[in-house]
């Protein structure tokens, strides 16, 4: 099961930028980085 945060992140990518609900009308960024210790990849939106 995808997490809300991957869900909004997929939408965000497959609509080309834009933002639905209940991002709509809101700048959302992704934030990519990587984790101290384990070193994956995340990535996280945030508005």
């Amino acid at each position: 099961m995808a997490s809300s945060n991957d869900q909004t992140i997929a939408a965000f990518r497959a609509d080309q930028g834009v933002a639905g609900p209940p991002w709509e009308g809101k700048t959302l960024i992704l934030l990519h980085h990587i984790g101290r210790r384990s070193g994956k990849e995340f990535v996280t939106p945030s508005a």
